[in-house]
């Protein structure tokens, strides 16, 4: 492999990089989106909100004087 086809490669590579560059960022961006929201849907549903039987009272909290 010469010089030449060398520094050709290099050219290629860089000039397919950039042409290739924001359709790559536009997927990761959506691949990276959809991974949030699934991971986002998936913790509201295992989610159970903390109910309390007992009536509360303030000096339970200390809030009472």
């Amino acid at each position: 492999m010469t010089l030449d086809d060398v520094a050709s490669l290099v050219l290629a590579s860089a000039a397919a990089a950039r042409a290739y560059a924001p359709d790559v960022r536009a997927g990761v961006r959506r691949l990276l989106g959809a991974g949030v929201r699934v991971g986002a849907e998936t913790l509201l549903a295992q989610h159970r909100p903390a109910v309390r039987t007992d009536p509360t009272h303030l000096d339970d909290v200390g809030g009472g004087r």
